[in-house]
Parts: structure tokens; sequence; C-alpha cells
């Protein structure tokens, strides 16, 4: 709480760099969680970069999530207005076509650039807009990020019975996000992800295949002057060959190579810090 009214109360540039140096702190001081982001980068990686490269890839990635709590934590300030001289929505126009039209729609985001900006993003843009949550162990934290998160109307849903709450909230048309590229265990779905085979998320292909309802790949990515471009593709061709599982595999594949070549871009923009593989 006295870190987020101290990045509230500094400019912005300020700020910003006092996210950078207390990540690069973890970086070095965190040797669990670098360790994890060194093999999640050589397992990428390894056969085309050096260890110099992956390192430099490593500590930008933590400077960029130093910066994503920072703009977080000074979620607060942001007001409908103010939002937009942070960032800019590139193809908005896929998803008004689809909401004009009065249906539903499912959004994919990954976790690069800062994708915590989604929801200020979506909930300001449309007032139907519901998101999967996963609950923090920490209550204070917990209950802190949701109200951040929902503070421009977003609703959350619980991991918890998901899955129904979910089709409630495409059945009243909805925009639904899930923030899917992180390693879903013996529950997902494996396609190749950067080189190798990756659990992956089944549910928002698996869902968008039951309900026909249109699906959307839309990413953050930060700008040289931490400035952020917002871009929202689609809606994905979905292919449906009456094979559910393979419809599923092969789709979800769909998503993660589109999410791929952007890492392969701004590889220091995506969280590696997590097991991926």
């Amino acid at each position: 709480a006295c870190f987020g009214f101290l990045v509230r109360k500094l400019p912005a540039h300020v700020a910003l760099s006092l996210g950078e140096r207390l990540a690069v702190a973890a970086y070095r001081l965190g040797e669990r969680r670098r360790e994890i982001t060194m093999s999640n980068l050589r397992l990428a990686f390894g056969g085309e970069k050096s260890q110099r490269e992956l390192k430099l890839i490593a500590i930008e990635s933590y400077r960029n999530l130093g910066k994503n709590l920072i703009e977080f934590l000074r979620f607060p300030l942001l007001t409908r207005e103010s939002f937009w001289r942070l960032a800019t929505v590139q193809g908005r126009e896929n998803l008004d076509r689809t909401i004009a039209a009065g249906k539903s729609a499912i959004i994919f985001i990954p976790h690069f650039g800062n994708h915590e900006l989604m929801a200020p993003l979506y909930s300001i843009s449309y007032p139907k807009t519901t998101a999967l949550a996963f609950p923090l162990k920490n209550t204070y934290l917990n209950k802190m990020t949701n109200e951040y998160r929902s503070k421009f109307g977003l609703e959350l849903i619980k991991k918890r019975q998901a899955t129904r709450h979910v089709l409630k909230a495409l059945k009243s048309g909805n925009v639904v996000g899930f923030v899917a590229d992180q390693d879903a265990g013996k529950e997902g779905v494996f396609v190749e992800f950067l080189g190798r085979p990756a659990s992956c998320a089944r549910g928002p292909v698996a869902i968008a295949l039951k309900t026909g309802t249109a699906l959307f790949f839309s990413i953050d990515v930060r700008q040289p002057d931490n400035r952020h471009l917002i871009i929202i593709s689609g809606p994905v061709e979905l292919e449906s060959t009456g094979d559910f599982d393979r419809d599923v595999a092969h789709n979800t594949a769909k998503l993660m190579a589109k999410l791929e070549g952007y890492i392969r871009q701004s590889p220091g923009q995506w969280m590696w810090q997590h097991n991926r593989w």
C-alpha cells in the first residue's frame, strides 16, 4: 500500500525508472525465478542465440515486468480520458463489427507487453466485458488487484465454475477475455510452441467452437516511449472438421503461432518467469 502510494506521487517517468531498477535487482537476487527464466529462454532460443543474448532478453523481460507493476499500481490515477494518452488501439473495428451485430466475443490475451492494460481498455470500450481472474494467495493483494482491474466496470469470473459463468456471459452478449498463454498442465492441449510441445489452455478455442462465438487475438506491445499499442486482430478463422479434439488442437496451435511471431520480434516483452514447459 505504501509503495503504491509512493509511485502514484512520483512523475510517471521517475516511477517507471524505479520499477526497472527494482526488477533488475529481483533478477540478480531471485535465483529460483531467474533460473526458470533462463531455462525457458534456452529451450526456446538455445540453438540460435548465445548465452549473452539470452541473458539480455531475460533482463529486458524483468525490466518490462517492473514497468508493468508500476503502471498497474498507478491504475487509481487513470480516468476514461487519460487512458488514451497511455495507449493506442489498432484493429478495433474488427471487434466493433461483431459487437454492433449484437454478438458476443472471446478475446485471447497473452502475457505480453502489459497485458493488465486490457482490463481498462476493454471495460472502457465495451460496457459488457468479462474476464477470468485467477485468485492470488495473498488476500489483501487479491482484493486490491481485483479492485484495480474492475475499476471501469469489468466483471471478473473466478476459476471455480468458470465455464458456466463464461457461457452465461456469452449468452448475454459480453466480450469475454482469457489470459491463456501459460502452462495448462494435464488439462491442456499439447501443441508446438517455440519449437517444442507445450500444454495450452483449451478454453478459448473449445468454447468458441462449441458456441459459434467469434474469437479474437489481442496483444499489448510496449513502445520505445513507454506508450502502448494494443492490437485486436481477427476474427480468427476457426477450422471445424467435426473432430472436436483435433479442431481444438489445430486452432489453438494457430493462436500460439500468432503469439510466437510477436515473441520472436520482441522477446523481452513476454513473461518468461513462468515455468512454461
